[in-house]
């Protein structure tokens, strides 16, 4: 029997099995960058959710254990557990709390919210040893969230009446605490966020 001849791939069928290899794998590439893209948005979008959720939820643990104390800052003057305000602008706001540590023992914190980010940080009270502390040596305060374009705080007072700032006139002497706070941020392509804390 004769063998037949064996026969190879023509340059045109190269050619067209090559441009069906580049049309799959462009294909496939752009399905697989569309589905990378979408992953890092919604990952981007879950942070962002949880950062926003982690802030509440900390104000909320640092309000459940304020210390019932009076304390005096560096000027000499007498300070209650709860203090804050806002700008009219919504620029700057700042609250200050003298809380319940984890050893036990009085701790000053503070929320600011400047520049569009909000910090916190932990200013030595007084008459600790953390007060000795050169300024220079002490810890930087950490970064909670980004792109804040506006804030207020309002503080409920014993009448259920809001005051812009804490503490009022009317409660300058016994340093009592509000009975609420309201928190408002805005936050960059985001919208306006509130929450609303009862404060035993």
């Amino acid at each position: 029997m004769r063998r037949r001849a064996a026969r190879g791939f023509t340059l045109l069928e190269v050619l067209v099995a090559l441009a069906v290899f580049a049309v799959v794998t462009l294909l496939a590439w752009r399905g697989l960058d569309l589905m990378t893209g979408a992953k890092a948005r919604l990952d981007a979008e879950m942070r962002a959710w949880r950062e926003l959720e982690l802030v509440f939820e900390r104000l909320n643990m640092d309000l459940t254990q304020l210390a019932p104390r009076v304390w005096t800052d560096a000027d000499g003057r007498r300070r209650g557990p709860v203090q804050g305000s806002s700008n009219e602008a919504g620029t700057r706001c700042q609250l200050d709390l003298v809380r319940f540590g984890n050893d036990n023992e009085p701790l000053h914190t503070r929320y600011l919210i400047a520049d569009g980010r909000l910090t916190l940080e932990f200013p030595p009270l007084p008459y600790t040893a953390a007060a000795s502390v050169p300024v220079e040596a002490r810890p930087a305060p950490y970064a909670l969230l980004d792109h804040v374009s506006r804030c207020e705080f309002v503080f409920i007072d014993e009448k259920n009446a809001p005051q812009a700032r804490w503490p009022t006139g009317a409660n300058l002497a016994d340093m009592a605490r509000p009975h609420g706070l309201r928190l408002r941020l805005t936050l960059e392509g985001r919208g306006e966020f509130e929450r609303v804390y009862y404060i035993p």
